[in-house]
């Protein structure tokens, strides 16, 4: 059974959990967690055929406590006023990561790729496969093109393919390194592509992070070419990857990042906690993400169109793949143990179909425990997390601690 989401005014929205009703005022992008009896009865209430007004008032006089609540809210005004529901719209293609690469200098133990430099990790994608992806990737409308691997930069070809997204037109180029092997001349050569650096940092010092790159010199390299980028103008963005070999160090990070202007004041520090299982790294056992509540819970986004979106499609998933070197398709970087397809031996668009019907569609309202939760379209849902722990394509998200059932 689906539980109701129901309009009860501009921009307000009751959300039905198995305990408790979520009311999401879109127009502040809050989300307010709030008893069964005043969600039924607002729902109740939202649903009678009499004006705005006549339900104001009968609110005010009949049920005062709650009428209370909506003037505390802010929300009076708003309350029972016509709103129009977007329809659907079309899943927007906004990644395509391709991986041209396992290869890598470093041998990280959180990597979902397991990149060690043996005879079985040196594969490279064929440059002709590339240009072919990347070019039914422009057609297909994708919106941003990543470059990873492995080291991106290990790849012969490398910058051929870049130059060829350029040449096609791809809106956004970004390149996930990890800025170790990289020199400045390749960097200015970077910035004339127009290109992104994507990069990760997994400890404040060398002590940290070159235990988990597990190659010593890592984080002095990281650093002098992050400088570097950063003088020459380079965009950038900084990805901490927490795990239980570096979660002590969360706050350290951040203040090192802030420091040094790697990080604005006014930028969010978002950790990464995707990768509990992956070369060296069993996670599970990480502390939880915190318990949601009516405050502004960093793990929660409120605004209409993620609000619309996670009614339709998955947060997380929805308008993603990823193609490995041997041409595998998967629905994220993350998904190592579902392959959607081969574009060695099929076009995108078939996969792209696969995709779109089954996977891009998963929705938290089908999705275990998190389907009686009243907080589910606030909800960043990672599948790949939730499947890579428990093998379940609609298990319950492995990091939640959220109760929705008392």
């Amino acid at each position: 059974m689906k539980r109701r989401t129901t309009v009860i005014g501009k921009n307000l929205y009751l959300v039905e959990g198995a305990f408790r009703w979520g009311l999401y005022d879109l127009e502040k992008e809050i989300a307010i967690v709030i008893d069964r009896q005043s969600g039924e009865l607002l729902n109740e209430i939202a649903n009678i055929e009499v004006s705005g007004d006549q339900k104001r008032r009968f609110l005010q006089q009949y049920a005062s406590a709650v009428w209370d609540e909506s003037r505390a809210l802010k929300i009076t005004k708003r309350l029972f006023e016509a709103e129009i529901i977007p329809a659907p719209e079309k899943i927007p293609m906004d990644l395509l990561w391709l991986e041209i690469t396992d290869d890598c200098n470093e041998k990280c133990i959180h990597c979902y790729v397991g990149s060690e430099r043996t005879l079985e990790r040196k594969r490279f994608m064929p440059l002709g496969l590339a240009k072919k992806i990347i070019r039914q990737g422009r057609k297909t409308e994708f919106r941003k093109l990543q470059f990873t691997g492995g080291e991106p930069l290990l790849h012969p070809h490398f910058f051929e393919m870049v130059a060829f997204a350029r040449e096609i037109n791809y809106p956004e180029i970004e390149v996930y390194t990890n800025l170790t092997i990289v020199t400045e001349s390749e960097l200015k050569r970077l910035k004339t592509l127009d290109v992104m650096i994507a990069t990760s940092l997994l400890g404040p010092s060398a002590t940290i992070h070159d235990v988990c790159t597990r190659t010593p010199g890592s984080f002095s390299r990281w650093y002098n070419n992050m400088k570097r980028l950063r003088s020459l103008g380079v965009p950038y963005r900084i990805g901490v990857v927490r795990m239980r070999q570096n979660e002590e160090t969360m706050s350290e990070i951040e203040k090192f990042l802030r420091k040094e202007g790697f990080l604005a004041v006014n930028e969010p520090f978002k950790p990464d906690d995707i990768r509990l299982t992956a070369n060296m790294t069993n996670n599970a056992d990480l502390s939880p993400l915190g318990t949601f509540s009516n405050d502004n819970n960093p793990w929660l986004t409120v605004n209409p169109t993620f609000f619309h979106r996670a009614r339709h499609y998955n947060p997380c998933w929805r308008g993603e793949l990823a193609v490995a070197t041997d041409g595998n398709v998967y629905p994220c970087v993350f998904s190592r143990k579902l392959v959607i397809g081969n574009l060695g031996n099929e076009t995108l668009s078939n996969v792209l179909k696969r995709l779109r019907e089954k996977y891009w569609v998963i929705t938290l309202d089908r999705v275990e425990k998190c389907r009686d939760c009243e907080l589910r379209y606030a909800c960043m849902d990672c599948r790949a997390l939730s499947f890579n722990t428990s093998g379940d394509l609609y298990g319950p998200p492995t990091r939640c601690n959220y109760n929705p059932y008392h």
